[in-house]
């Protein structure tokens, strides 16, 4: 019902109405002692993840590597350069502020990781699916998104040996290419 009554005040609000269904989680959920929360934590979390996996489905339908050739290299180059640029600033400002090297490294890579599903359901909800922009954006979504799987395989490396070592970082990384 939370969701139902947000989403409408979103929608009124002509907001994403995927930022309505955030804010109904937050509501809803166990941080906010005033409100009445949702008990079964583990309910939650499986319709959770099964509601992802349909956003996640309905986005592998749409994709297909001939639109991400068409709109040309620029998303690739430029996926790559602002996953990198991220993961790189992300890493170096958790050191300055002292944190353990694989704890800034983990860091980089969480902040790395853009959200393509919810910038897809804004497009589709406004209908700017079909226009350039909105083809160029999703291209440099979907090689971030593949950025971030070979970087989560990376990064569980890393957490199972608990240290950076950057030489099988490089060698792991290349078996993977």
């Amino acid at each position: 019902m939370t969701a139902g009554v947000t989403s409408l005040i979103f929608r009124w609000l002509k907001q994403p109405v995927v930022l309505g269904y955030m804010v109904a989680g937050i509501l809803v959920g166990p941080h906010l002692p005033f409100l009445p929360t949702v008990t079964d934590l583990d309910n939650v979390k499986t319709w959770g993840e099964i509601g992802v996996l349909f956003v996640l489905f309905s986005l592998g339908l749409e994709f297909s590597f001939q639109k991400l050739m068409r709109v040309g290299g620029a998303p690739a180059m430029t996926a790559i350069v602002q996953a990198s640029l991220v993961f790189l600033f992300g890493m170096l400002g958790a050191l300055a502020l002292g944190w353990k090297q694989i704890d800034a490294i983990f860091w980089g890579g969480m902040l790395c990781i853009a959200s393509t599903t919810i910038i897809f359901k804004v497009f589709e909800e406004r209908m700017l699916k079909a226009r350039h922009f909105a083809q160029l954006v999703m291209g440099v979504l979907i090689v971030e998104d593949l950025v971030a799987v070979l970087l989560l395989v990376i990064l569980s490396t890393v957490a199972v040996s608990r240290e950076f070592v950057g030489g099988e970082l490089f060698w792991v990384s290349l078996r993977m290419l």
